[in-house]
C-alpha cells in the first residue's frame, strides 16, 4: 500500500470516529463540510463535473450550474460522512434515515421464494439506501460493487456496508453470486448508472447523449422472470431520506436482446427523472459520457 493511500486510510477512521459522535443533522453539515473541501483539492475532477453538468443542461446558466456542482459535491461529503458513522448506528437508527414508500412488495415476494432485482444509483445516500431498505424489507441484498484501488479502504467500507447482512461482491467475480441468489429467491442490486464497456454493454441515451450503459439488471431480470425495482434515496430538510420503491414496467418483455435493450432503456429513464427533480443529489463526478 503506497504513503496515499495510508494517508486516506488513516483520514477516513478520523473523520469516522468525529462523524460517530455527531447528531444527524450536525453530521450533515460536517459532510457538506467535507464535500467543499473536496471541490476545491481536485481541480481535474471539478472541471469533469462541471462539464456535465453544463451538457446536461445546456440552456441553463452559469449560477444554475455552479450550484448543481457545489450541490453534488456537498452530496458526495455527506454519504461519505454518514456512511462513516455506521459502527455507531443501530438497525433502528439506520430505518429511521431512511424512509421508504413501497418496500413490502419486497418482503413478499422473498417470502414467496421470488427473486427480484434492485437498481438505484449514485444518488442520494446509496449506501444507506442499501442498509435501510434491506432492514425495512427483512431481506439481505447481494451487492455489486466496484472495488476501490486502495485495499485497506475497500475492507473498512465493505465491513461498514455488510454490518447490517447484506453481500457485497466485486462486480468482475459476481456472475456466479448473482445467479445463485437468482435461483434460491433472493434479492441483487445494482448501481448501474457508472460508464459500462462500450464494446460490450448498450448504448442508450442519458441527458441527451449516447453512452454505455450496464445490461447486466435488465438481462438478470428478464432471464429469471424478476420484476426490476428502483429506489433513489431523496434528502429531506431533517437529514433523513425518502425512497419511493417502484417497479419499472417489464410485463411485456422477454429475454431477449432488444427486450434487455428496451428495459435498459426504461430504467435509464427513470434515473434521469429523479435526477433531473434533483440534480444536486446525483454523482455528476463519473465521466459518464467519456466514450
Amino acid at each position: 500500500m503506497s504513503t496515499s493511500q495510508k494517508i486516506l486510510t488513516i483520514a477516513l477512521r478520523v473523520l469516522g470516529f468525529f462523524s460517530q459522535q455527531c447528531s444527524r443533522r450536525a453530521r450533515k453539515g460536517l459532510g457538506a463540510l467535507l464535500g467543499r473541501i473536496l471541490y476545491w483539492v481536485g481541480p481535474r475532477r471539478r472541471k469533469i463535473t462541471e462539464d456535465n453538468v453544463q451538457k446536461a443542461f445546456p440552456a441553463r446558466g452559469e449560477n444554475f450550474h455552479h450550484q448543481i456542482v457545489k450541490s453534488s459535491y456537498e452530496n458526495i461529503g455527506i454519504v461519505v460522512t454518514e456512511l462513516l458513522a455506521v459502527p455507531r448506528l443501530s438497525e433502528t437508527d439506520i430505518k429511521k434515515y431512511v424512509v421508504f414508500d413501497g418496500i413490502e412488495v419486497l418482503t413478499e415476494r422473498a417470502r414467496l421464494g421470488k427473486p427480484s432485482v434492485l437498481l438505484s444509483g449514485h444518488y442520494g445516500n446509496w449506501e444507506l439506501l442499501a442498509m435501510a431498505g434491506a432492514l425495512h424489507a427483512n431481506v439481505p441484498f447481494t451487492i455489486v460493487v466496484h472495488p476501490q484501488k486502495n485495499v485497506e479502504a475497500d475492507i473498512l467500507l465493505n465491513s461498514y456496508r455488510t454490518k447490517f447482512g447484506n453481500i457485497v461482491v466485486p462486480m468482475r467475480q459476481a456472475a456466479k453470486t448473482l445467479i445463485s441468489t437468482m435461483q434460491r429467491g433472493g434479492c441483487v442490486a445494482f448501481l448501474a448508472d457508472q460508464h459500462a464497456d462500450p464494446d460490450k454493454d448498450a448504448w442508450i441515451e442519458f441527458f441527451g447523449r449516447p453512452t454505455p450503459t450496464y445490461e447486466a439488471p435488465a438481462a438478470l431480470a428478464l432471464r429469471y422472470g424478476a420484476p426490476l425495482f428502483a429506489a433513489y434515496a431523496v434528502r429531506q430538510n431533517d437529514a433523513t431520506y425518502r425512497a419511493d420503491f417502484h417497479e419499472i414496467p417489464s410485463s411485456d418483455l422477454t429475454s431477449t436482446p432488444n427486450d434487455v435493450r428496451t428495459l435498459t432503456e426504461r430504467h435509464v429513464r427513470d434515473l434521469e427523472h429523479y435526477v433531473r427533480e434533483n440534480p444536486g443529489l446525483w454523482s455528476w463526478q463519473h465521466r459518464r459520457w467519456r466514450s
